[in-house]
């Protein structure tokens, strides 16, 4: 198992991370959540070779990284800057950014901001909006059976976000759409951490599940779109909440590659292992020359 580090930026921040294979191409990940640490993706880490070097890291106030003192400081823009001075510290001169979930919104906003700097670009169960997130929350509701629904608006009204019933209905909702095919009997997810400060700064200050009112309520990445130059690939699960959105980002984005796994909903790599690390692998491969 890799060795856990921690790498120093320009700034003094601090982020944990684990770091496979030589180089001199490089996949950063950011594990998104918000607020995930990065052990459900150490999968990744087996495409590493001594022409690929893998690092997983945990952003900003997750894991034992560095720690804003604000809640207003985690947000989609300043995660970017993260990954830039990770890059730097790391001496990263070729560097393929993967984003999962919402570290896919990461990743967008870093090419926005420094394209110059990305070679590829991997976007996956990831969406371009806040709207969108609103969109696919509001999908989960509307299919789920109509006891659920009332219970929850009533729940909602009566602002008990934080009670067990009301934890237990937003799983039971988001469960075809984020864990349709997912046995929880993985390490990988076991050992996985979320850092709630983190997420509802971003997500729901409120703890509205239903409602995305944190520093992600105005983020909008589908702007850049028409931007992105670099090789793009988008990999969704055939069930994922996101799906719609990431048709429509591989549509927009001109160089980018879809691919949809079957029989996957929101945790592609845990539920489709082999399918989504072959992906990835087939992806880099061509885009670094093997």
């Amino acid at each position: 198992m890799a060795r856990v580090r921690k790498v120093k930026t320009a700034r003094g921040r601090y982020f944990e991370y684990v770091s496979q294979g030589k180089g001199p191409a490089t996949l950063v990940v950011h594990p998104g959540g918000p607020g995930l640490t990065y052990h459900y993706l150490r999968g990744l880490l087996k495409l590493a070779n001594s022409h690929l070097r893998v690092v997983l890291f945990n952003p900003r106030g997750v894991g034992h990284s560095w720690a804003p003192e604000s809640p207003k400081e985690y947000t989609v823009a300043t995660m970017a800057e993260d990954v830039e001075g990770i890059r730097r510290a790391l001496h990263i001169s070729e560097l393929h950014l993967l984003g999962y979930s919402v570290g896919g919104f990461v990743a967008l906003e870093y090419a926005h901001r420094y394209p110059n700097r990305l070679t590829s670009l991997l976007l996956c169960a990831t969406a371009g909006s806040a709207e969108e997130i609103r969109q696919s929350t509001r999908m989960m509701l509307a299919v789920a059976p109509r006891s659920w629904r009332e219970r929850v608006r009533e729940l909602t009204k009566a602002g008990a976000f934080d009670s067990p019933e009301y934890q237990r209905l937003v799983e039971r909702i988001f469960g075809p759409f984020q864990t349709r095919f997912f046995k929880g009997t993985s390490s990988d997810w076991k050992a996985t951490k979320m850092s709630a400060a983190v997420y509802r700064a971003m997500m729901t200050r409120s703890g509205d599940e239903f409602a995305v009112d944190g520093t992600l309520a105005r983020w909008d990445g589908r702007r850049y779109y028409s931007r992105i130059e670099v090789p793009t690939l988008v990999v969704v699960g055939r069930y994922d909440f996101f799906l719609t959105a990431s048709v429509e980002m591989s549509e927009r984005i001109e160089p980018a590659h879809l691919r949809v796994l079957q029989n996957s909903s929101h945790r592609a790599i845990l539920e489709q292992p082999k399918e989504f690390l072959g992906t990835v692998r087939e992806f880099l491969e061509d885009v670094t020359g093997g």
